[in-house]
């Protein structure tokens, strides 16, 4: 099925090449499928072949089957199906008041999801949830978010009372870095970091598509390492986080009150919201606080950038969040200031982009999640999808088996 969302249309000889099962494997396996409603099958334009019928195209069924992904935040809850080529649609947005509890946040979630489930009807599998936070290791409990004061609370059980269903929970940034590594920079990678810059600073190593869990909770804390002793107080109780000196109100609060020094400035920021953007106008118009300002956060983030890419080696870098949606100029300094801070050894490995998952990664990130461990089972994409690697027998055995 991940070969077909991949490459397809494409004829069972061709499935069997890339999948490394034998011809009648492959050929009962796509017969249960058609059964099943999962796939279908159309026969080739091709007539290139002067005897013999056409051979039969095998593609799934997109919109067959879909889960609801949903993205919480301090602000607001967002939530929409996700079919099974990676489209989101049907997107809601509710806002939440930061100061409510994991109760009324939920619930208020829940109450959401109910026109989508009845959009979905049948062809709904279950729900993915992306939470601020880590998770336990069954997917189903936000253990700790700093983000939003949350400790220990049953994500899973709430919509999975609510509707009958099955749910599955991950850390938000590492459902979105899944969801890059499927549909987006990822896709023809042997590795993928994600760097996603939001309300908080987070990231994320998947090898092969598979995440990478590291330390106690399965999650970096990059955003909470220390760079300003003398930096706003973060979400953690610490002074000078990279998260609290790059998170959006503080640099907007930054620049409004360098207005007072720099009239360029305090124009701009009356009209537009993203720092990012006012910042690189501010470069563009060669006023000097801008620039000073501006050469801060860049610092910042190539060196948390860097320093990421110098530890785990990956072979691309996608950047989410305000990172995906920054200034074309912004953006080019910023790759070019990382590159020089990583090490020579791995600068011309290493590709750095902006992440290419849409407008809704946690939405997709979520949906992702729920498909992997709904429907393909956690099972990593097949190697044959990435280069001539035969698929190796368990995976083989389990795909058999599953069907």
């Amino acid at each position: 099925m991940r070969l077909l969302a991949d490459e397809g249309p494409v004829t069972r000889r061709q499935l069997a090449e890339r999948s490394g099962l034998s011809i009648p494997t492959t050929a009962s396996i796509v017969s249960e499928l058609l059964t099943s409603g999962y796939v279908t099958e159309s026969m080739s334009s091709d007539r290139g072949a002067a005897r013999g019928p056409r051979a039969g195209l095998i593609a799934i069924v997109r919109h067959g089957h879909v889960v609801v992904g949903v993205d919480v935040s301090g602000t607001r809850v967002r939530l929409g199906l996700c079919d099974l080529s990676g489209v989101a649609s049907e997107v809601v947005r509710v806002p939440v008041d930061r100061q409510a509890g994991p109760d009324e946040v939920l619930e208020t979630a829940v109450a959401a999801a109910a026109p989508l489930v009845r959009s979905a009807g049948k062809r709904l599998l279950g729900f993915g949830v992306a939470v601020p936070g880590p998770v336990d290791p069954d997917g189903r409990r936000l253990m700790h978010s700093l983000a939003l004061d949350w400790r220990d609370v049953p994500v899973a059980e709430r919509f999975e009372r609510a509707y009958g269903t099955v749910a599955a929970v991950e850390y938000n940034v590492r459902a979105m870095a899944r969801a890059e590594a499927r549909y987006g920079l990822g896709r023809r990678a042997d590795n993928l970091l994600y760097l996603h810059l939001g309300e908080s600073l987070g990231v994320a190593y998947l090898v092969d598509g598979l995440a990478f869990r590291q330390g106690t909770h399965g999650v970096s804390e990059l955003g909470h390492h220390q760079v300003r002793a003398d930096g706003p107080r973060c979400s953690c109780g610490a002074v000078g986080c990279l998260e609290a000196v790059l998170g959006r109100e503080y640099l907007l609060t930054r620049i409004r009150e360098a207005g007072a020094r720099s009239p360029v400035l305090a124009k701009l920021v009356r009209r537009a919201t993203r720092p990012l953007e006012v910042l690189d106008s501010g470069v563009q118009a060669d006023d000097p606080v801008a620039i000073e300002i501006s050469d801060e956060v860049t610092g910042h983030l190539s060196g948390a950038i860097a320093m990421s890419i110098n530890i785990f080696s990956p072979s691309r870098v996608a950047l989410g969040g305000a990172l995906a949606s920054a200034p074309k100029d912004f953006f080019g300094r910023l790759q070019e200031e990382t590159l020089t801070r990583v090490s020579r050894i791995l600068r011309d490995q290493v590709t750095i982009d902006r992440a290419s998952i849409g407008r809704y990664p946690g939405v997709l990130g979520a949906g992702t999640v729920a498909l992997d461990r709904l429907f393909y089972r956690d099972h990593p994409p097949t190697p044959a999808v990435r280069g001539s690697r035969r698929i190796p027998p368990q995976w083989a055995t389990a795909a058999t088996a599953r069907t």
